[in-house]
């Protein structure tokens, strides 16, 4: 027992003297321990490298590339990551494993936004998520004619901001895709009594006052646990959406109901052989709200163009809408084919889309006359350039200056580095009749090509041509 308990203090010992050691060794040299400085500090695992996906990449090389902003590179290339454009321009230098489609001869564009349509693939009502077709055959149809976007459902109208809509995208296959962004447009309707015009000043002005508490609140918390977010003033919802940039105001001059597409080529519909004294009260809505609006089909624009000019607003057009002038005020009166000339001249944004055709056709789609006016989007806009219109700038007119009325201009419009991969391949000029769309790309995805499709595979131009002499 005596040596079993001699060596158990023996152990003691030991380990009592040891444990100072130990301490360091867990814990880090204490103060005033002469060994602190060779003492060395737990060296920290490196973090694992972020897991990152690779970047799938498209390029269309060597075409003459329109960038829908009125300018063209010749000879130029489109890169595009994933479902965004990388960079446009000269000698690219290109990623390893790039897919390069050979657009040399070939015409690249933005594809074609269509202020305003229906069919394709889009639901009638919201929410348009659930009720959109990615496997419409009208898809396919709209893409062979250029259409990669449009907006779709109601602008709503009446005395005070409303309506239903969505920005679809032509994602054939892809349903997620489909819906850009929902209730980027609102509707009104002019002339208002005077009693409704007061009520619409009091909702704007009610909207800045939220606007304006809601600035002030994150203080106010700060100041006070207990303080609440001010409430939305009733009515006053699409207002502040206006005024927070998150929608356009679309105004109608028909009155009553909004009629997006009041008007038509012999002048029914509801237009007017002038309509300056509507078009100044929108203006006058534009003023109170004091950002620029959208005026619908104005018969008289190309009168007042400074006046529109000077508030920031937009106008959209349907160039081969005809309104007999006045006779006995013939230089005031009906419209003018160069209208659109007009307004552009003075710095107005436009957007055209087809006119009403006595067969329906509210907006593009299969109710025109045959369907021809889904067939034909750039018809408009050629009828713009026969009005005097430029033709890059009648380019603009169904790609980044329709995005702009739609509200989607941030991501779609235009091929500029960071927006949506929306690009058209032609084979000839972006408004000519007899030009085709050869391939279209739609989130970077190939989802169009005019030698894989029954639409036009048997059409071939170039032998056409070549049978033609």
């Amino acid at each position: 027992m005596r040596i079993q308990a001699i060596l158990a203090l023996a152990v003691l010992a030991t380990t009592l003297v040891d444990l100072p050691a130990q301490g360091r060794g867990r814990r880090g040299p204490r103060p005033g321990d002469p060994n602190a400085e060779a003492a060395t500090p737990p060296v920290a695992a490196p973090a694992a490298p972020a897991e990152t996906k690779p970047k799938h990449y498209l390029a269309i090389v060597g075409g003459d590339v329109y960038l829908g902003t009125g300018q063209r590179l010749t000879g130029a290339s489109v890169l595009i990551a994933d479902d965004k454009i990388e960079a446009v321009g000269h000698n690219l230098t290109l990623p390893e494993g790039t897919t390069v489609i050979d657009a040399k001869g070939k015409v690249v564009s933005p594809g074609f936004v269509a202020v305003i349509g229906a069919g394709m693939g889009a639901g009638r009502s919201a929410p348009f998520a659930d009720a959109v077709n990615p496997f419409d055959p009208e898809i396919k149809q709209g893409l062979a004619a250029g259409i990669t976007s449009f907006l779709a459902g109601s602008t709503g109208g009446g005395s005070a901001p409303s309506g239903s809509n969505a920005v679809i995208k032509l994602a054939y296959g892809d349903v997620k895709a489909m819906v850009v962004q929902e209730d980027s447009v609102v509707g009104m309707s002019v002339p208002l009594p005077l009693a409704d015009r007061e009520k619409f000043a009091d909702t704007v002005k009610k909207a800045r006052e939220y606007l304006a508490a809601i600035e002030e609140f994150p203080k106010k918390k700060a100041a006070d646990a207990n303080a609440k977010e001010p409430p939305m003033p009733g009515g006053a919802d699409k207002v502040v959406a206006i005024l927070r940039g998150k929608a356009r105001l679309w105004v109608s001059l028909g009155g009553g109901g909004f009629n997006p597409f009041g008007g038509g080529r012999r002048g029914g519909g509801g237009a007017r052989a002038n309509d300056i004294e509507g078009i100044r009260q929108a203006l006058e809505l534009s003023k109170l709200l004091g950002q620029g609006i959208v005026l619908q089909k104005p018969t008289s624009a190309w009168l007042v163009p400074d006046e529109i000019a000077a508030t920031g607003s937009m106008v959209v057009l349907s160039p081969r809408d005809r309104m007999p002038a006045d006779p006995t005020d013939p230089d005031h009166t009906g419209s003018n084919l160069a209208s659109a000339a007009i307004l552009a001249a003075a710095g107005v944004p436009i957007a055209v889309t087809c006119p009403v055709g006595m067969f329906g056709g509210a907006g593009v789609g299969t109710g025109g006359i045959l369907g021809q006016d889904l067939n034909t989007p750039q018809i408009d806009a050629a009828f713009a350039v026969r009005g005097g219109l430029d033709n890059r700038k009648a380019l603009r007119t169904i790609t980044l200056d329709s995005a702009k009325m739609i509200g989607a201009d941030a991501r779609i419009g235009s091929l500029e580095v960071g927006k949506d991969a929306d690009v058209l391949i032609l084979d000839g000029d972006p408004l000519h009749y007899s030009t085709f769309v050869e391939t279209a790309v739609v989130n970077g995805k190939v989802v169009y090509e005019k030698g894989k499709e029954t639409l036009y595979s048997h059409i071939d131009r170039h032998t056409d041509r070549q049978n033609a002499r």
